[in-house]
């Protein structure tokens, strides 16, 4: 399906509404498939990775006559297979680990509970009622002081059912609280923990909600009009990063922190012209801007410091766009390859071919899998990769060198343009989910 077309069918899912409910919020389908919209312009951006990505990656990996190469590793192909698990149902989207565990929540399952050390499985709560099929996740809130976080639907079995945040006890016995979020997204900003609370969204589109983790008693609210705003936990306390509304350019975005006590806001920067947040690297928010946010100058990379509140705008060549770590920002998509920038000032450090044979749905090869988002390991230097067939890669993070490959058995499942697998880093070693089976595995490095 493109982009279009879901933008078309959010709509009308949306707008068209069971008889006798009272409807969705007004403006909510605009909300989300903006929301989405602007997640498209990443993965737009990293596709024309491949128009580039091939000479640049030519020159940046392997060197270019005269200049230096990057160091050479004898590439490993060595591993531990820890164990292989074979999760129950369908379309197994989203995975967090905890204590001695490992959680993961699909189409048919609101969350099971995986023992870490022997991949069995402890427990499963299942989606209600039995067989209904539940809105993906992209992402889990996570656990915390024996609280896992998830997410399900609100009104189980409606044809929009809606979604809630969901505290459960990490044994999987009980339900400790649920609330009703303002929208379907499910994904990294949905909700977030933080030094005391958890933040959440809701009750309306432009609000958030700080809520007790225990019991899910409202702390404070904050609200805001005239923009879309990120929600992220940075050094334990609450920011958003606003983006003005599409056809309102000129009120510029904001960064903006909130009092984990009270919820008071402080602007902590103004940046002109529309952005979209990529992550944090140390006291700094890095949001994109330009054409990666849907305006028209060049794209650029916006630093912001949150001691300070400066701002340094970059230009960028490519997708300054994805998992950020020691002041390297990885990204890749759908053309398979990976690109290193420096998060300090935007510059290519590196690109490699990830070798994880990505494929096409039939018939639109711009439908393509996705390899997962980067897992690193900051003590050894690597950023791991997995693909939807269960190919992993290793590459040194300092400069793109491939470290260690491996395969792990995985039902082979058709083709679904967008979708990828996720990989977690765990004491040094890798769990992973592709299709519906869970894995974990020890790389051994040279």
């Amino acid at each position: 399906m493109n982009a279009d077309r879901l933008e078309n069918e959010v709509r009308g899912a949306l707008r068209t509404w069971a008889p006798g409910d009272s409807g969705p919020p007004p403006g909510i389908a605009d909300r989300i498939v903006r929301r989405r919209r602007r997640r498209t312009r990443l993965r737009a951006a990293g596709a024309a990775l491949a128009l580039t990505g091939v000479a640049l990656g030519t020159t940046l990996v392997t060197g270019a006559a005269g200049d230096d190469a990057p160091p050479a590793f004898r590439v490993s192909e060595e591993s531990d297979l820890l164990w292989r698990t074979t999760l129950p149902g369908i379309s197994w989207d989203a995975c967090t680990t905890g204590p001695g565990a490992v959680f993961c929540r699909g189409a048919l399952h609101d969350a099971v509970g995986i023992d870490a050390r022997t991949g069995d499985l402890q427990w499963q709560r299942r989606a209600v009622p039995a067989g209904s099929s539940s809105s993906p996740a992209g992402a889990l809130p996570g656990v915390r002081d024996g609280i896992l976080y998830t997410y399900a639907d609100h009104s189980p079995g409606a044809p929009a059912p809606g979604t809630d945040l969901v505290a459960l006890g990490t044994d999987g016995r009980q339900v400790l609280w649920r609330h009703e979020l303002a929208d379907d997204s499910r994904d990294r900003a949905s909700a977030v923990l933080f030094d005391g609370g958890i933040l959440a969204g809701g009750p309306g589109a432009r609000s958030v909600t700080a809520l007790e983790p225990r019991t899910g008693r409202t702390l404070w609210t904050h609200s805001w009009d005239g923009a879309d705003c990120d929600r992220a936990a940075i050094g334990g306390v609450p920011h958003l990063m606003c983006s003005p509304d599409e056809g309102s350019p000129a009120r510029g975005s904001t960064v903006v922190r909130l009092d984990p006590a009270t919820g008071a806001p402080r602007t902590v920067a103004s940046v002109a012209g529309p952005t979209t947040w990529i992550g944090t690297d140390r006291d700094a928010v890095l949001l994109g801007a330009g054409e990666l946010a849907g305006g028209a100058e060049p794209t650029e990379l916006v630093r912001v410091d949150l001691r300070t509140g400066a701002v340094a705008r970059h230009p960028v060549d490519g997708l300054p766009a994805g998992v950020v770590a020691d002041g390297i920002v990885l990204a890749s998509g759908a053309n398979g390859r990976a690109v290193a920038y420096a998060a300090g000032d935007g510059r290519r450090l590196w690109s490699r071919e990830l070798g994880l044979d990505l494929r096409a749905e039939p018939g639109d090869p711009t439908a393509r899998e996705h390899a997962s988002a980067a897992a690193v390991d900051l003590r050894e230097r690597v950023a791991y990769y997995l693909g939807p067939n269960g190919r992993l890669t290793g590459l040194d993070l300092d400069s793109g060198a491939v470290r260690w490959r491996a395969r792990v058995q995985v039902s082979t499942e058709p083709v679904a343009g967008g979708t990828a697998p996720e990989l977690m880093l765990r004491d040094g070693s890798l769990i992973g989910l592709a299709g519906g089976e869970l894995f974990r595995i020890r790389p051994v490095l040279h």
